[in-house]
């Protein structure tokens, strides 16, 4: 018996009322957003227009637009909760409608079920509210998807007009978070495919349309980086500077308690107490653990800041099974394979720095909402929702899926990418990471969900090896 099916329209419909209504849930939940420590020194950052921390200066930056204090984390959660949401939902709309112009305008139950499950994944309710970085860095990402994929359904200078919206939200995203500068060029292959794969117009006008979307990231990145250097100063390279000689400790750290090599045979001199030391706040959890050893820290420092690198290389040609080991099990750790214990899932409440909080007329301190939205979160924390390897998973399955749907080339194309995309994403931790917690991969989420909402609303049929392709209508196929 065949399965019912719905109008698209009637999806449209659906889909948008049910993002707009969790958007307007999630901000009633955390409102005026959920405070860490990291949010605390960008409150103070964004008050005093000074850096502090060594986080991008782009949040700060904003938050002092916003008003700063409460005003600008209650900014940070509006903002946040209706990109994400909205975002969802405008790609399954989009992917909706390349749907029907295809020829099929209707959509069976079982897949706007599907939807419909896939918006109400509680990991977003639950972080949209966080007022972090990489909920907001995510946020952005997902925008600037959701325009691409809305340009893709349309014609003209609307379709231009989608994609370089979209292109301006991408040369944001680069500034928010340290990812982003690999990020960021890796979508714009969105929505230059979106606009300029089409049959439509000459190829002179195709390529034309993709220079100006370059040309709208690339002025767009120089605008918001003087507007945010003028609101927040001192921030210099900091935000990579302090990552990449973290990371080079952690390394170095990691490979001197993995290596079987004889204490007086390592490159660098140490005594067997230090090493001893660094063994034991050793995790490839986190380097937090091995920083608050004092001995071990003592040892750490004292590699001049001019030999790091130096040593940093030298400990890798010279110990390079126990770097490859370090890497991967840190890797495993940020993927949630053990679990999430010391993983930070998630965060309520406002704590932070005591005297940047009472600057700002925040009392630290959990309200009634914010207590019920952890209970209500701990009922899925031994979920695979809350274990990156259950996406990474879903992002492999997603990319076979893509293969095997029959869909509209350029709507094809544009999910590879998106796939790439996210992979990159998951893949720049496997060099990098310096801790397992759960918002570091966050961003990927929400891609993945795309990703998902395009094959079940947008995909024409499964197609299985050997089988004859499906012809798609002239005009919808590049």
């Amino acid at each position: 018996m065949p399965l019912p099916m719905i109008d698209f329209r009637k999806a449209l419909a659906v889909f948008s009322a049910l993002a707009m209504t969790l958007a307007i849930v999630a901000i009633a939940l955390h409102f005026p957003g959920q405070i860490s420590m990291d949010t605390s020194m960008q409150l103070y950052e964004a008050q005093t227009g000074r850096s502090v921390s060594w986080a991008p200066p782009f949040m700060s930056a904003l938050m002092r637009w916003l008003g700063g204090s409460e005003r600008g984390t209650a900014g940070v959660v509006v903002i946040c909760s209706l990109l994400t949401y909205l975002s969802l939902a405008m790609v399954a709309n989009s992917a909706l409608r390349l749907r029907a112009a295809a020829g099929q305008a209707r959509l069976s139950i079982l897949r706007v079920t599907a939807c419909v499950l896939l918006l109400l994944n509680p990991v977003l309710l639950i972080y949209v509210g966080i007022v972090w970085k990489d909920v907001l860095f995510s946020s952005a990402m997902s925008a600037a998807v959701a325009l691409s994929f809305a340009a893709a359904a349309a014609e003209g200078r609307r379709a231009l007009a989608w994609a370089a919206m979209a292109a301006a939200l991408l040369a944001m995203a680069l500034q928010i978070r340290q990812q982003g500068i690999f990020m960021a060029p890796l979508l714009l292959g969105l929505p230059i495919l979106a606009v300029a794969a089409g049959r439509q117009g000459a190829r002179a006008r195709r390529i034309g349309a993709a220079s100006i979307l370059v040309a709208t990231f690339v002025l767009s990145l120089l605008v918001t980086q003087a507007l945010v250097a003028q609101s927040i100063a001192n921030s210099g390279d900091k935000s990579h500077s302090v990552g990449f000689r973290n990371i080079m400790l952690y390394d170095i750290a990691g490979i001197v308690a993995r290596s079987g090599t004889p204490t007086a045979a390592l490159p660098v001199a140490i005594t067997p107490q230090q090493r001893e030391a660094v063994r034991s706040a050793y995790s490839s959890e986190r380097i937090d653990y091995l920083i608050g050893s004092r001995e071990a820290m003592v040892w750490l420092d004292s590699i001049p800041d001019n030999q790091r690198a130096r040593v940093w290389r030298k400990f890798i040609r010279r110990e390079p099974t126990a770097f490859l080991e370090h890497k991967w099990f840190v890797f495993l750790a940020l993927l949630d394979v053990n679990g999430i214990d010391g993983c930070l899932p998630m965060h309520v409440g406002v704590s932070g720095n005591a005297d940047y909080l009472r600057a700002e007329g925040i009392a630290e301190g959990s309200n009634a909402r914010a207590i019920g939205l952890y209970a209500f979160a701990e009922w899925f924390f031994d979920w695979p929702l809350f274990r990156h390897w259950f996406y990474a998973l879903v992002l492999l399955a997603a990319v076979a899926t893509t293969l095997l749907t029959v869909m509209p080339a350029r709507l094809k194309g544009m999910c590879l990418v998106l796939a790439f995309a996210t992979a990159a994403f998951y893949l720049s931790y496997l060099p990098t990471s310096i801790a397992c917690d759960f918002r570091y991969l966050y961003g990927a989420i929400p891609l993945i969900t795309m990703l998902w909402l395009v094959l079940l609303a947008g995909g024409l049929r499964w197609r299985w090896p050997g089988t004859s392709r499906t012809q798609i209508p002239q005009g919808i196929s590049p």
